[in-house]
């Protein structure tokens, strides 16, 4: 499989055209920072290590 050069761009073969237009397609989802899951994982982590520390 070649790129072609068509009008100064590059395009892609055939076979990828599918997944690049399944990740240009925004989800309706909520939309979470990194920063936001780590800090939500280490505060449940906090949490779920005090409750067994005090019911232990």
């Amino acid at each position: 499989m070649k790129f072609q050069r068509t009008s100064g761009g590059v395009s892609a073969p055939s076979s990828s055209i599918g997944i690049m237009r399944f990740f240009d397609a925004d989800t309706a989802g909520p939309k979470l920072t990194p920063e936001f899951v780590v800090l939500f994982a280490g505060a449940f982590s906090a949490i779920v290590l005090a409750i067994h520390l005090v019911a232990g």
